[in-house]
């Protein structure tokens, strides 16, 4: 009976320490994301970490949950600027992987310029959420959303330039490396062929 008691309570410790862990790693999941039930590229470690990126990733995941967090945007028809926000905030989050990955000559000026867009993601949501307590009517709404919509259209503009120019720099590499290629797996040029009826100048010279 003692046994059994001993079995049971062994068993019941550990399925809570089981169900304790599983959770505390859902809620870690969960705060190392930008857009709620959206996995992110980035490191677990940036959850806690103190480098530059790892805060402007966190800095999004605050904005973006920050407007989900608020139901009336979605009755106030605001379901496109939400939708624009995730997008853009994710377009962010990627670049910031890709850019922690840089060299350290290259990293920090990157870095810098996706500072900027995640300030103008903040300064967005601010503008949205600021335009549900000032909608007192749907003219002082439309007016109150322009601005956050100016916002999010200069964030994409921005991030499709930038896309542009990685796939035409991705597409120079390309060329270069099947040039180079072709060059390693290209036969070497025929040798010159002397012509015995002629001489070669070596011929000429001794007759």
């Amino acid at each position: 009976m003692i046994s059994a008691l001993l079995v049971l309570t062994v068993a019941a410790v550990i399925g809570f320490a089981i169900a304790l862990a599983v959770r505390s790693k859902r809620e870690f999941d969960e705060q190392n994301q930008v857009v709620p039930g959206r996995s992110s590229p980035a490191p677990a470690s940036w959850a806690g970490a103190h480098s530059r990126e790892a805060k402007l990733h966190r800095r999004l995941g605050n904005a973006v949950r920050g407007a989900h967090a608020n139901p009336r945007l979605v009755e106030l028809g605001l379901a496109a600027q939400l939708r624009s926000i995730d997008a853009e905030a994710m377009a962010i989050d990627e670049r910031l992987v890709a850019a922690a990955g840089l060299p350290a000559a290259h990293r920090d000026a990157t870095i810098e310029s996706l500072e900027a867009s995640v300030v103008q993601l903040e300064k967005a949501v601010v503008e949205v959420v600021n335009s549900i307590s000032v909608a007192e009517s749907k003219q002082q709404l439309e007016q109150a959303v322009s601005a956050a919509d100016l916002k999010l259209q200069a964030l994409a503009a921005a991030r499709a330039e930038v896309e542009m120019i990685d796939r035409q720099v991705a597409g120079t590499d390309a060329v270069a490396r099947e040039i180079a290629q072709q060059a390693q797996t290209s036969p070497p040029p025929p040798a010159p062929r002397s012509d015995p009826a002629s001489g070669t100048a070596s011929d000429i010279d001794r007759s």
